[in-house]
């Protein structure tokens, strides 16, 4: 085991290295002097801003700039099953929360580390590649919330433009459009998982001998094409990166916006950490840079909450008090399942000779999907069935910041790598507690304050104990029962006295704890622990356990800080395309539909007619 690790380690090493020096050679488009006007300068290599980097520059007249923070990544994020290798590193922003009020409690300083992508790609190139386009319901609601023209209908051209199908479970049987199959001639490539994994099969017969009017059940469907990672900058920026009108400028820093008469003239970035320039836009200056940096961007400059501006004593140039507010995310609650047949993905086999020469010869095998084998809906309650078996300590601690005896506690294999298991994720899709980012200082290098306002709302708490009575009651069924399933409940010492207590405690105040908005009084126990936990002890746990899911969005909201065509509100010249600009969550997977919205932000803005100052 010891060796095949140091020898995967070492050819990944040198692999990773000669793929860097091809990508730094090879782009004509990346270069390190910027011409001082551009037509458009995008701020952000992300998801979105791979996309309208090269439907802009589809016109050779036009000439673009993309300006990225980070850098080329490492090889590890091509490979489907090994995204969290980059966390933490040099290619990711590792947002820490601010210290939370109604979660995160088995975490150090009660902090969530949020993951957002630093380099070509952005978190679309550290993300867990699931694709979906969340439920139609999700739409109605931005309408509703006043950003019009971005219903299901309005997208749907550019779900098909983008991955050539509008349904969020692939299948390369349907053809979509004038006969042509889903994705045979769209840039974004689609894979569904195996239809002989094991695990996806228990869970959809669990799902379906159980089964409601609500019950949607989808096969997990990712961004792959060959094996290997198919995000947006590998189906829209790296074709392109020989275009003559097209520069990347990398290792470069947004600064600040600056502003003549209300109009978005010119950003001021930093290169290498130590040269500022300023370069002009003669049309626009488009924000890409993701739900945290975008709203921390535009308050720099001078658009966002009075108090904020003043206090910090930044030129307002338009006060606006949605800038940062609305931030959304979901969370995950973790139930580890063990599980007596050799289905699911461990350590042990991954770290292997033949897993790894499966995935370098021919492309397939345990590396080259993302784990998950399974998600099903019940109204806004989720269950996602992450199928690796081994919760290493080691691997997966402090990339969630747990404290070591509450992982512990969490996950009860945590040091056998051979262990088969999975995990349930349960969530709620549409959560309705919302957070903020602000400014803690004026300097650019400071980083913003993000307050994710996790379980601030009852009903987000009620909503995940659905979300885990259903993952209960599947694990009960007979399709899960047949592979030996057992349920391994977390047992954080918070929360055991919520379950397990003895009648002379019964006599006295049983349950001292915090309580918290819209929660009901708890209800008397019997002295003796029931089967099935109560409700207070998965209340306990999820406020104690549950993790991001890694959607962040809302900070500019449609409606409220952008219009419905993405133009910044009361300014000229300036439009926001990422994942801020959702007025409230898409169930479960955003990846997917930001880059349609991308689609038709760049028709949006080539249909513009535009004043130009230079």
């Amino acid at each position: 085991m010891a060796i095949y690790s140091y020898l995967f380690g070492l050819v990944m090493a040198c692999v990773s290295y000669i793929v860097y020096q091809k990508y730094a050679n090879a782009y004509t488009s990346i270069i390190s002097k910027p011409q001082k006007r551009y037509d458009y300068i995008i701020v952000g290599a992300g998801t979105a801003g791979c996309v309208l980097a090269s439907r802009l520059s589809e016109d050779p007249k036009t000439r673009v700039l993309l300006v990225e923070a980070g850098d080329h990544m490492g090889y590890f994020t091509k490979i489907p099953l090994t995204p969290t290798a980059a966390q933490q590193g040099p290619n990711d922003w590792a947002v820490r929360t601010k210290p939370q009020k109604y979660s995160s409690f088995g975490m150090w300083g009660q902090s969530q580390f949020i993951p957002r992508g630093k380099g070509l790609g952005g978190s679309g190139q550290i993300n867990f590649l699931l694709h979906g386009f969340g439920l139609p319901r999700d739409y109605d609601q931005w309408t509703k919330l006043g950003f019009e023209g971005w219903s299901e209908e309005a997208l749907r051209p550019y779900f098909i433009k983008a991955f050539g199908t509008a349904r969020s479970e692939f299948d390369s049987s349907h053809c979509a459009v004038d006969g042509e199959c889903p994705g045979s001639n769209a840039p974004m490539k689609l894979k569904q998982i195996d239809e002989n994994d094991e695990l996806m099969n228990t869970f959809r017969q669990a799902s379906s001998q159980l089964k409601t009017k609500q019950t949607i059940f989808r096969r997990p469907t990712a961004t792959i094409k060959e094996g290997g990672r198919h995000s947006s900058l590998d189906a829209y920026l790296k074709p392109v990166l020989k275009r003559r009108n097209l520069h990347v400028l990398l290792k470069t820093q947004a600064v600040s916006i600056r502003f003549e008469n209300n109009t978005a003239s010119s950003l001021y970035i930093l290169q290498n950490h130590r040269e500022l320039d300023n370069i002009f836009a003669k049309k626009e200056i488009i924000l890409c840079a993701g739900a945290i940096k975008t709203p921390q961007l535009l308050m720099l400059s001078g658009i966002g909450p009075l108090k904020v501006l003043e206090r910090l004593k930044i030129k307002v140039i338009s006060s606006n008090e949605h800038v940062g507010a609305n931030l959304h995310d979901h969370m995950n609650m973790p139930v580890y399942v063990s599980i007596q047949r050799p289905i699911s993905i461990t350590l042990a086999k991954v770290f292997t000779f033949g897993t790894v020469s499966e995935y370098f010869w021919k492309s397939s095998g345990l590396l080259a999907f993302p784990p998950l084998s399974g998600v099903e809906y019940q109204n806004n309650s989720a269950v996602m069935l992450f199928s690796m078996g081994t919760a290493s300590e080691r691997l997966l601690r402090d990339l969630s910041n747990y404290k070591p005896q509450v992982f512990r506690d969490t996950f009860p294999f945590y040091n056998v790598s051979q262990k088969e298991g999975f995990m349930f994720l349960s969530t709620c899709v549409q959560p309705k507690s919302r957070g903020s980012v602000t400014l803690a200082d004026s300097i650019t290098s400071a980083p913003p304050v993000v307050d994710p306002n996790y379980l601030e709302q009852f009903s987000d708490v009620q909503c995940m104990i659905k979300a885990i009575r259903r993952a209960e009651k599947l694990i009960s069924s007979k399709p899960f029962q047949d592979i030996g399933a057992r349920i391994h409940w977390p047992r954080p010492e918070r929360c055991l006295s919520l379950w397990r207590y003895t009648k002379e405690e019964q006599k006295g105040p049983v349950i001292k704890r915090r309580r918290f908005k819209d929660q009901p009084k708890p209800k008397p126990m019997s002295s003796m622990p029931p089967a099935s936990p109560p409700d207070q002890f998965l209340e306990c746990i999820i406020r104690e356990v549950a993790v991001t899911g890694h959607h962040a969005g809302g900070t500019c909201a449609g409606g409220t800080v952008v219009d419905n065509e993405l133009r910044v509100k009361s300014i000229s010249g300036l439009r926001i395309v990422d994942a801020s600009v959702l007025p409230s969550p898409l169930s479960l997977y955003p990846n997917s539909v930001i880059i349609a919205i991308a689609e038709k932000a760049a028709d949006l803005i080539r249909n513009q007619k535009h004043n130009t100052l230079y």
